[in-house]
C-alpha cells in the first residue's frame, strides 16, 4: 500500500480560511492559502497610506475588531497574538472627514 501526501489548497486568506488553514495544517496537511490581495483579506483586511507629513495611516477594510467566544478560535487567536499577527486594540477610533481632511470623532475604546 502507497502512503499518500494530503495536499490543500485554501482560498481566501480573511479569519476562516486561516483558521482552517491553521487547523489542517496542525492535523499534518500540507497546506497552501492563496488570496488576491497581498495580505490577509476579508474581515483582516489592511490598507496603509503615507500621508503628506510622512506619518503612516493605517485603514481596516475589513472588521474593526472582532471577539472570540468558540474555544477552538480562542487557541488558533492565542496563537497569532503570540506571534505578533494580531493584538489588543488600546488605541482611540475615529471618522476620516474627507471635506475637512481631518481625523473627527475620535474615541477610546478597550477590548473586554
Amino acid at each position: 500500500m502507497q502512503n499518500t501526501v494530503a495536499k490543500v489548497a485554501v482560498v481566501g486568506s480573511g479569519i476562516s480560511g486561516s483558521v482552517c488553514a491553521a487547523t489542517l495544517a496542525r492535523n499534518g496537511i500540507s497546506v497552501t492559502l492563496f488570496d488576491s490581495a497581498k495580505g490577509p483579506g476579508g474581515r483582516m483586511s489592511q490598507r496603509r497610506e503615507i500621508s503628506e507629513d510622512g506619518r503612516e495611516l493605517l485603514f481596516d477594510h475589513g472588521a474593526p475588531y472582532f471577539t472570540v467566544t468558540n474555544p477552538d478560535v480562542l487557541r488558533v487567536v492565542t496563537e497569532w497574538e503570540s506571534r505578533g499577527l494580531v493584538a489588543e486594540w488600546k488605541s482611540n477610533f475615529g471618522s476620516f472627514d474627507c471635506f475637512t481632511n481631518k481625523i473627527v470623532n475620535t474615541e477610546h475604546q478597550f477590548s473586554v
